[in-house]
Order: C-alpha cells, then structure tokens, then sequence
C-alpha cells in the first residue's frame, strides 16, 4: 500500500515538472518574441523620429529666409574692401576679415581691462566691464569653433560673424541648398543660440 502510493505521487510529481517545464518553456519564447517585436517597433519608430526631425528641420525656414549672398554685399563686410581687394582667393578674404575682427576685439578687451584696473571705477562698473570682457572672449572661441565645425562637414571654407543678436555665417561654396543652408542654420543655432541666423555663399573670384 506505502509502495502504490509512493509511486502515484512520484507519478504525480512527474507529471507536474513536465508541465511547469512545458509552461516555463513557452513563457520563454513568448517573452524572447515580445523582446524582439518591440526592438523592431522601437528600431522603426527612431528612423520614423529621425525622418521627422529632418522634415522638421527642413520645414523651419521658408525659401524666402534663406540667405544667398554674395559677401561683398554685406554691410560690415565692406568696411574691409579695401583691406581684401588684393586677395585672389576666397578664403584669404576671410583670413583677411578674421585678422581685423580680431584686432578690433583686442582692442574692446583692452578698453574693458583698462575699466576694471581703474582706480575711480565703481565696483559695479568693474564688474560689468569683467563680464563683457570674458564674454567676448568667449564669443570669439565660439565663433572659431563653429567655423571648424562647419569646414568639418566638407566646406573648405567658412566665416562667423556674431554681432549682438545677429550671426552671419559665410561659406566657401558655388551654390548651396535649402538642406545644406539649414544644416548650417541648425549647427549655428546649436553652438551659438542665436536665432537670428543669416547664411550666405562665396565663390573663388574669377
């Protein structure tokens, strides 16, 4: 009698991890194809997102918004015509206009040190003058890296200019599109934060 029930519940324990085993079995395809039906959801819907961030991006500037210009056109630009008048290239002109920006910028930081040295300034004007000295400076480190960031991405070629609320980025190019004049609008908004964004193209004067 200890024997036949003995081995019913053997028989029963048997039968029990079977089926757990058979459950444990199934749960475990089901959750490896749950796992792998949301990658693919998930692998679909971030190249969705990308294609709609481009289509976004290429949607926030109307035609009439972007900038094709020829630089000599620009106001602050041509102050310097007569330093650039001689180059034959493109980019001696903006090594050109890089050189005087930068010796007008010196002379501001200049100015800006000679308030905070002084004796009879306030505190307050001290303080300020500090402030506009670093930023500028910082401004510059921005501009020169924005223009590598933007060659990096196959121009030969590139100028910023930061004045107030405006930039104004010049590439060495023949042409440029509504993507790649966006693509630069984007990168400058980026490094800068300046919504006012004006882009423009300069050829190799024949």
């Amino acid at each position: 009698m200890v024997l036949k029930r003995q081995t019913v519940w053997l028989l029963t324990m048997l039968s029990l991890i079977i089926v757990l085993s058979v459950y444990y079995i199934s749960m475990d395809r089901m959750d490896k194809q749950a796992m792998e039906e949301e990658a693919e959801g998930h692998h679909g819907e971030t190249a969705d997102t990308g294609e709609d961030q481009e289509n976004q991006n290429l949607n926030l500037f109307d035609d009439d918004e972007l900038t094709y210009i020829e630089i000599e056109e620009i106001d602050d630009i041509d102050d310097f015509s007569s330093l650039y008048s001689g180059v034959d290239s493109v980019s001696e002109m903006f090594d050109v206009i890089r050189l005087q920006r930068q010796d007008s910028r010196s002379k501001m930081r200049e100015d800006y040190r000679a308030v905070i040295e002084s004796v009879e300034a306030t505190a307050e004007i001290k303080s300020e003058a500090f402030d506009k000295h670093e930023n500028l400076y910082t401004l510059q480190q921005k501009e020169e890296s924005l223009e590598t960031l933007i060659k990096s991405k196959g121009y030969e070629d590139a100028l910023v200019i930061a004045e107030d609320d405006t930039l104004k980025v010049y590439v060495k190019a023949d042409e440029l599109t509504k993507e790649e004049t966006v693509e630069i609008m984007m990168l400058s908004y980026d490094h800068l934060g300046i919504e006012d964004i004006r882009v423009g193209f300069q050829s190799d004067k024949n």
